[in-house]
């Protein structure tokens, strides 16, 4: 059956919530392809692909079914028209790209100084360190769990770069057909 391909932008409070991760797991749970992004803009951005039926069972449940914390405003989709003997080199999983920059990085730490301006003061109250400890505990996993995602991330962007480096002399080498006719 025909493969669709669908622009996706997600419009509200879907950034620094783990959206992009919930979405990964769901297209490859779904059998969709493609991957998804932090926009600077503060939306998500997806290009997904797949079976009419499948994509439309994805799109249900990112939209019904997102994280705690998450907020759709707005989500828009358009399909891209591609012949269908058309391969636009999707990577066979769908993959969650890390856009992280600077100025990402600075919102996450005026975050995170926001979140501890609401502890209680420790003054001579030293009876939230457990608390505090069991919080920088679940951090430090989190943080081994994202250098495991990145690492695998990393992998599978090595495999996707040698298939658009083999992408792109297929094409130089259409191109030069072209040129001599």
């Amino acid at each position: 059956m025909h493969r669709k391909y669908y622009n996706v932008s997600i419009i509200g409070n879907v950034q620094d919530i783990g959206f992009r991760k919930f979405v990964e797991s769901t297209a490859n749970s779904y059998h969709v392809t493609g991957y998804v992004f932090n926009d600077t803009n503060g939306s998500v951005k997806m290009l997904c692909a797949g079976q009419v039926e499948l994509l439309n069972t994805f799109f249900d449940a990112v939209q019904m079914r997102p994280p705690q914390g998450t907020s759709i405003e707005q989500f828009i989709k358009t399909e891209i028209p591609i012949p269908e003997d058309f391969d636009l080199n999707v990577p066979d999983q769908f993959l969650k790209l890390t856009t992280d920059q600077l100025a990402d990085i600075g919102n996450k730490l005026d975050i995170g100084v926001e979140l501890l301006k609401t502890l209680p003061q420790i003054d001579e109250n030293v009876s939230a360190l457990p608390e505090i400890k069991t919080g920088i505990d679940s951090l430090n996993s989190k943080f081994d769990d994202f250098r495991t995602d990145q690492r695998e991330h990393n992998k599978r962007m090595d495999e996707h770069n040698k298939r658009m480096d083999e992408h792109n002399k297929q094409l130089t080498r259409i191109l030069q057909k072209l040129s001599e006719k």
